[in-house]
């Protein structure tokens, strides 16, 4: 028997051909991925030099978005004689993310090199460097110059392109306006205060000596009331304002990238100078924790549970079958909805028996047997007939049925859509087995409850049962399949449960069956609509007086979205880490919680789950805002809700208070930034893809406090991280 296998961890799923034949499945190629630049381009050296920043590329899907494990990049040096790389050819890792390194040759000049993938249909793409003599500057004004003014610094080897030279005054860049291979005229800040500065020219991460500056403050000042804010773009690394001296005032400050690489890391560097003309630079940046993507994030990025991993396989597997599908119909030919096409099978009766296909762990088909043992107007409980004693009784069947009917079938439909018919039987299966706990292996300590495999809905796909249908775990007092889990356990967990796995039904009929799509969704926004499924239900709970069991939905929404709040900037609601930590969840879940609060047409859910577009593109396409501007408003709303600042109704997350809810776990909100700027401040740090952080700033007395966002020691940050930052006064 030829067998496709996956080798799985909780952070690393790829699959693996060891055979070939009629199998549901093919190993992933590479004609449906693309290969994007993450860091590494544009820097400069000294002949001979190993560049500081790796080479970074990141292999993803073209459909979905998701990083891909396991492909072999190949570099090249394409020009530049002399250049050395640190491998030839690397390996993805989980997220999609590869690196080499690049020592720059013996002559100055530019060095390009190439990284692509073999079979890919999409281009490769170029890293260019450059090879230059160490700059130096040597003199600046020695008269006090005034914020606004334009000078003249003179010194040696600096670029002739005015753009490659970044001159900075203590850490905040000036506009280089022309520029020789001797003399720069520079625009001075015109947000810096009266203040010595330190004068540096950067030309990449080459750095020149630094010479002293006496600046005088210009009149330039921004002023805000209470609740006003302010976006900056930070792209350029002239992110920068003047705040007047104000007693008692303070202002929250949010960087945050607003970048759609998944997997990428990127630094910033905030900075606040006071008056003070007797000093120079701020003190030494203090590094905030974060970046790395091994380790980064503590308990946020350890957690991953295996129903996640196992829901991240499945669509996994979804994504290589809806692709095999598309190659053997030259794209023609999609499975419609059968609801309208499908003479019905009649109603199924209680004792009737159905051999069933169950995917396993090891990626081949269980066959099993199930008696069915309740019947509603919407659903089929089936109990498989291997399910060890001291399971569910008939009471319990009949009450999982009937919560199924109300409130989790009319909440789901009325949000996201119909689920498909395929079997005309109008009703889903929920296939109560063992199988199912044979997911999860010895020693676990989170286990798989259960899933919906749209595989189930592809009638020509082999293993497909050509039914709605729904797997789930059994009792198992003595662990005979798999963990021990009671029949108290999980009377309390299967129905939320079901209420997510049901979307994702939805989604998969209203997305490939009815709409066409090649390809699922984005999974970060896939995961995040089905939990959202899980707080309807809830919602409808609470609105019919029972808060309780509307607990039961919500309670695991909560607990993620606090995971994320307790260490945002080190979580991309990209969900970067495959199969996603619990933390990321957390942050996709917020995310779609917000825009749904937002949402005056209330057909937000319903539109996205319907959309044959993808991920980011998805989610604009809906709203009809830029990613941008969504993330800006988002980030700032997270700290902003629940608080009695007057601001605008973007800035709140509407339909719950958040600071009410999140603080029930341990009394306090998660978001608690640090508080800055009585003096000169330099705070430098990493953040992932669409990811934020949070800082509380007054100003002190005097001539105000210039405030800038930009890269590490003034320098632009890359260009793909789409750094911004919020501004809004608090008081």
């Amino acid at each position: 028997m030829h067998v496709i296998r996956f080798l799985a961890s909780s952070l690393f799923l790829g699959l693996i051909l060891l055979g070939c034949g009629d199998n549901l499945f093919t190993a992933p190629g590479t004609e449906n991925l693309e290969i994007l630049v993450v860091r590494g381009d544009g820097q400069f050296g000294q002949p001979g030099a190993l560049l500081p920043v790796p080479l970074e590329v990141r292999v993803q899907t073209l459909s979905t978005g998701r990083g891909e494990d396991g492909i072999t990049v190949q570099w090249k040096v394409l020009e530049g004689e002399g250049a050395v790389l640190g491998q030839a050819t690397s390996l993805t890792d989980s997220t999609g993310l590869t690196s080499t390194t690049l020592t720059l040759g013996s002559e100055l000049g530019d060095y390009r090199v190439r990284a692509s993938v073999g079979g890919m249909v999409s281009p490769p793409v170029e890293f260019l460097a450059q090879a230059i003599q160490n700059p130096e500057l040597t003199t600046v004004p020695e008269d006090p110059v005034r914020a606004g003014d334009t000078i003249q610094v003179s010194g040696r080897n600096l670029s002739t392109n005015p753009d490659e030279n970044v001159v900075t005054f203590s850490r905040i860049r000036g506009r280089v306006l022309t520029a020789t291979s001797t003399e720069l005229a520079v625009e001075v800040p015109a947000c810096l205060p009266s203040r010595a500065v330190e004068v540096r020219v950067h030309i990449g991460t080459v750095t020149t000596n630094a010479l002293p500056l006496q600046v005088l403050e210009g009149d330039l000042f921004f002023t805000m009331d209470r609740g006003d804010d302010l976006i900056l773009e930070a792209t350029e690394g002239f992110a920068c304002i003047r705040l007047p001296s104000a007693p008692g005032a303070r202002y929250l400050v949010v960087p945050h990238t607003t970048g759609t690489v998944g997997g990428a890391v990127y630094d910033f560097g905030l900075v606040g100078l006071a008056e003070n003309p007797l000093s120079g630079a701020p003190a030494v940046p203090e590094r905030a924790p974060g970046g790395a993507h091994a380790g980064a994030g503590g308990e946020a990025l350890a957690a991953v549970d295996r129903q996640w991993a196992w829901d991240a396989r499945l669509r996994a597997l979804e994504g290589e079958a809806l692709r095999e599908r598309g190659s053997d119909t030259g794209g023609e030919g999609w499975v419609r909805s059968g609801r309208e096409e499908r003479t019905p099978q009649g109603v199924p009766q209680v004792g009737d028996t159905r051999e069933f296909n169950v995917l396993n762990a090891e990626n081949e088909f269980d066959k099993v047997t199930a008696r069915i043992e309740h019947i509603t107007d919407h659903a089929v409980i089936y109990l498989d007939e291997d399910t060890p004693s001291g399971g569910f009784t008939a009471s319990d069947l009949a009450a999982l049925a009937g919560e199924f009917e109300w409130p989790i079938y009319p909440t789901i439909t009325g949000a996201f859509g119909s689920e498909s018919d395929l079997d005309g039987n109008g009703r889903v299966v929920i296939l109560l087995t063992p199988a199912v706990n044979r997911l999860t292996p010895d020693g676990a300590d989170s286990y798989v409850g259960g899933y919906f495999f749209g595989v189930d809905l592809l009638e020509d796909r082999t293993g497909s049962n050509k039914a709605e249908i729904f797997y789930a775990v059994v009792p198992d007092p003595t662990g005979i399949h798999g963990p021990v889990l009671s029949r108290t356990t999980l009377l309390y967990a299967v129905p939320s449960i079901l209420a997510h796995e049901f979307e994702h039904m939805v989604h998969f009929n209203r997305r490939i069956l009815e709409a066409g799509a090649g390809d699922q969704d984005a999974l970060w926004l896939s995961e995040a609509l089905a939990q959202m499924a899980e707080d309807l239900v809830g919602d409808a709970y609470n609105e019919s007086g029972d808060p309780e069991s509307g607990l039961q939905y919500q309670s695991g929404n909560w607990s993620r979205a606090r995971r994320f709040l307790l260490n945002s900037n080190n979580v991309s609601v990209l969900a970067t880490l495959p199969p996603g930590t619990l933390a990321e969840r957390g942050a996709g879940w917020l995310l779609l919680k917000y825009l749904f609060g937002q949402d005056e047409s209330g057909t937000l859910l319903r539109s996205l789950s319907g959309s044959d577009l993808t991920g980011v593109e998805n989610l604009t396409g809906v709203v009809g805002r830029s990613w941008g501007d969504i993330v800006s408003d988002w980030t700032g709303a997270l700290f902003l809700d629940g608080t009695a600042v007057p601001v605008r109704l973007s800035l709140r997350v509407l339909g719950v208070n958040l600071r009410e809810v999140l603080a029930r776990f341990d009394g306090r909100y998660p978001l608690n930034p640090p508080e800055m700027g009585a003096s000169s401040f330099s705070r430098t740090g990493s953040l992932w893809s669409s990811a934020p952080d949070y800082y509380i700033i007054t100003t002190p007395e005097g001539g105000g406090l210039a405030l800038n966002l930009s890269g590490l020691e003034g320098r632009p940050p890359h260009p793909a991280s789409g750094l911004r930052f919020l501004l809004v006064r608090l008081q």
